[in-house]
């Protein structure tokens, strides 16, 4: 799971040169994978690490411009294939974590 910017477990917490947007969007921080997050690029919001946040870089995009945080998407997220290609992905949502999630994590 990813923990919003805009929660308490956000990826602004604390690190130097972490920042809580990227591309005036909420960056995302993984809950467990302390390199782990979701970034907008611009055009899309991607799984990234953090030398790449708010580059087109990950193994996961969403094509969504019009959200301002990959949770109230209605889109398809899409996975990188290895090979150039990326196929749909149905299954993959994103949703905020609850407050006792945050507070697990913190």
């Amino acid at each position: 799971p990813f923990l919003s910017a805009r929660r308490g477990g956000g990826a602004g917490g604390g690190a130097a040169g972490i920042h809580k947007q990227v591309n005036a969007r909420p960056v995302w921080k993984h809950a467990t994978h302390e390199d782990r997050y979701l970034a907008f690029d611009g055009v899309a919001w991607l799984a990234q690490e953090r030398v790449n946040l708010g580059r087109a870089d990950g193994w996961l995009e969403l094509f969504d411009a019009g959200c301002v945080s990959p949770d109230q998407s209605r889109q398809v997220w899409n996975a990188s294939d290895g090979k150039d290609g990326w196929p749909a992905q149905p299954t993959i949502t994103c949703r905020r974590p609850t407050d006792a999630e945050v507070t697990a994590e913190a």
